[in-house]
């Protein structure tokens, strides 16, 4: 048997012996699949942030007695980025033959003597932290296959890598540590020897813990602090400034370095905007989206396509496990996310060295900044700091008048991007708007709103805006550009200039129209608009004016190709669910408030073809029946507030696409056939759905 270990490029690796906590289950999961699983050649891969524990996973498997004796070759080989593919190979191979001396590097084809020396043998290979799909191609093709049980184990960062490069089995994804669990490692690290934590350092103990995010590497370092100096008055400032108690921060730089270094040029603007939010602040996602394309990170050909492509950008962040999702939509789609105190201390280094959001590209202002500013009061005082309160401001601002932020605009007439949906402002602005010609995102809470204060915006993609009274004029459908109309409820009435068309519209929202309003002629208008909450007037709470049989007359027109449609405090008639049916890229469909007239059952005999989401909120119907075809697509189910609703129908059952039914405030007997469906599906298809129910306490 020949047992051989790659010594170039050696990371540092924890001890063979030391005990890992919180990966038990992983580490036998894959000890067991790599000794008794197939006989053929088959990929182990693991994925994670760096610092949740990777290495000293694989490390901790690799050096086992048990896997050394049932290979016949095992080998580790950490992949650095730079590392040039064939002296990788060459390396290899110099350590599995032990031939120091021969001069390998003369070699044409040194992969095919790998391969040879390889042939018939039982190896286990270590890839450490490898980055990219093309050095696994390369290095893939030097093992050869067989039926003996030979295995490859993976690690890296990246989970486009982890999913490309697997095998039989899904990738390991690391998941950060619990609380308990980090408290657990915690202690093992300070009180070696089997010791116990004292009584006075306990609650203050597991303060720190939770503090280190969950990240073993960080919990380890911290624990080299905290064993030095064992007073709960030192523990606690450990606590509440974890960065700086950190003894090798370099060694953190550096790593974050690699995994930014290896991101494509257009997504490190990305990442560097979001390190300039507060710490622990979870970053809505429809908002970052919105203003990435604002300050022009994203970038195509098809300006349609802007909003899917930043929705990429992010997900490669957080496949790069550079960003983490903290909180996910009924749908499955990231609603928040964060960026882990390392990334953002890495960030706002980089920003600093870069001059990051300095203005460049307009010579005749070439010392003005173009800035982002995001506030989100919480306790806003004349005394700013960034503890109290979720502010932020790119790069550097301070607003000490919180009732009139705008005067301080003045030496910042390029700025783009301006939130302040969490102040409430008076009405002494609008001339504010006047030097902002370059804004694209504008959010603000204010009393009254007149749309003529941001006609002349021509450059605005994004309007939010709540307000007690909206005055909507025509002009406001001048600004080409808009991409979404987010306004909380607006009348909106067709007007006769033909040449006014919005190419870029996606989103409009909350608007209330007339079913007279509602032409093909009109909805031409907004030819893309993916997008719409909608209050239509004549199924509104005085649908008693209107006669059945001229409900039934109404020709009702929406947009062609919504995605989206939210319709809310109406009457729900045959004839209104038939136009929704015709929508046939219709993939979301939320109903709040919604009547019936006569027998409150919604007997539905229309097909919702490609319909994902359904959202049922306050829906005020005894009965529901729908049949199998109804919603062939059906992924998510979300039943809420509708405490006259029996049951949901048992013709879910047969539904092969629905992955979750959600269930809140409802009554016993809905959560029960929500339960009923699911059982269902498990023993009769094998399809494992999730259930969650939730009521509030009475």
């Amino acid at each position: 048997m020949e047992n051989s270990e790659e010594s170039c490029i050696e990371p540092y690796y924890p001890s063979i012996d030391e005990e890992l906590v919180g990966f038990d289950d992983y580490a036998q999961n894959i000890f067991k699949y790599l000794i008794s699983g197939g006989k053929d050649l088959d990929v182990v891969s693991i994925v994670g942030m760096a610092g949740l524990g990777k290495t000293a996973l694989a490390r901790k498997i690799y050096g086992s007695l048990s896997i050394r004796c049932h290979f016949d070759v095992v080998f580790w080989c950490s992949v650095s980025q730079t590392s040039n593919r064939r002296e990788l190979v060459l390396r290899i191979l110099k350590q599995i033959t032990r031939d120091h001396h021969s001069n390998y590097a003369d070699l044409d084809y040194p992969e095919d003597i790998l391969r040879k020396c390889l042939y018939g043998k039982r190896y286990l290979i270590v890839l450490d932290n490898i980055w990219e799909v093309q050095a696994w191609d390369y290095i893939r093709q030097c093992f050869p296959d067989g039926d003996n049980g030979s295995r490859i184990m993976v690690t890296t960062r990246n989970e486009e890598v982890a999913s490309y490069v697997k095998g039989y089995s899904d990738p390991y994804s690391l998941p950060f540590l619990k609380d308990e669990k980090s408290w657990e490692l915690l202690q093992k690290k300070v009180f070696q020897r089997g010791n116990s934590c004292p009584l006075e350092l306990v609650n203050v103990g597991q303060l720190v813990a939770k503090k280190c995010k969950g990240l073993p590497s960080l919990i380890i370092m911290i624990a080299e602090i905290l064993s030095e100096e064992r007073e709960a008055s030192s523990w606690l400032k450990v606590a509440y400034d974890i960065s700086s108690h950190v003894s090798d921060k370099e060694m953190i730089m550096k790593t974050i370095q690699s995994s930014y270094d290896y991101l494509p040029d257009h997504l490190k603007p990305c990442l560097l905007y979001m390190g300039l939010f507060p710490k622990d602040y979870e970053i809505p996602v429809s908002n970052l989206l919105k203003w990435w394309i604002a300050e022009e990170f994203v970038q195509s050909i098809d300006t349609l396509k802007l909003e899917e492509l930043s929705e990429i950008c992010l997900c490669n962040l957080v496949g790069s496990n550079l960003v983490v999702v903290s909180k996910t939509r009924s749908n499955g789609k990231m609603k928040c996310c964060i960026v882990l105190d390392q990334v953002r201390d890495f960030c706002l280094r980089k920003i600093t060295e870069e001059k990051f959001m300095q203005l460049i590209g307009y010579p005749d202002q070439p010392e003005e900044q173009r800035l982002c500013m995001y506030i989100e009061d919480r306790t806003m005082t004349s005394d700013f700091k960034e503890s109290d309160q979720e502010f932020i401001v790119h790069p550097k601002f301070s607003i000490l008048d919180r009732k009139n932020p705008f005067r301080l605009l003045n030496n910042l007439k390029l700025v783009r991007v301006l939130h302040l949906l969490d102040i409430y402002l008076d009405n002494s602005f609008p001339t504010a708007f006047q030097s902002l010609p370059h804004l694209r995102y504008l959010a603000i809470f204010v009393k009254a709103f007149d749309c003529k204060w941001v006609s002349h915006l021509l450059h605005l993609q994004t309007l939010r805006v709540r307000s007690s009274y909206i005055m909507i004029s025509p002009a406001i459908w001048k600004i080409s550009k808009l991409r979404h109309v987010d306004i909380n409820e607006f009348p909106v009435t067709i007007w006769e200039e033909d040449d006014i068309v919005l190419d870029n519209l996606k989103t409009l929202g909350m608007c209330s129209m007339s079913v007279a309003d509602m032409t093909r002629k009109f909805w031409d208008k907004f030819a893309n608009l993916e997008e719409l909450r909608l209050h239509i007037n004549e199924f509104a709470d005085h649908i008693s004016d209107y006669s059945s049989s001229a409900l039934m007359n109404l020709d009702i027109i929406f947009p062609s190709r919504l995605k989206c449609l939210s319709l809310s405090e109406i009457f729900l008639t045959d004839e209104l669910v038939s136009s929704i049916a015709e929508l046939r890229y219709l993939e979301t469909l939320k109903l709040s408030e919604i009547y019936f007239a006569g027998e409150k059952h919604w007997d539905l005999s229309y097909t919702f073809g490609q319909l994902e989401f359904l959202k049922l909120h306050r829906v005020f119907m005894t009965k529901w029946s729908c049949s199998e075809d109804s919603f062939p697509r059906l992924e998510c189910l979300v039943v809420k507030n509708c405490s006259k609703l029996e049951e949901i129908p048992d013709t879910f059952m047969d539904s092969g696409f629905l992955r979750l039914i959600k269930v809140i405030d409802c009554s016993d007997s809905v959560c029960n056939s929500a339960v009923k469906i699911k059982e269902e599906l498990g023993e009769c298809y094998g399809i494992s759905i999730q259930v969650d129910i939730s009521k509030k306490d009475k």
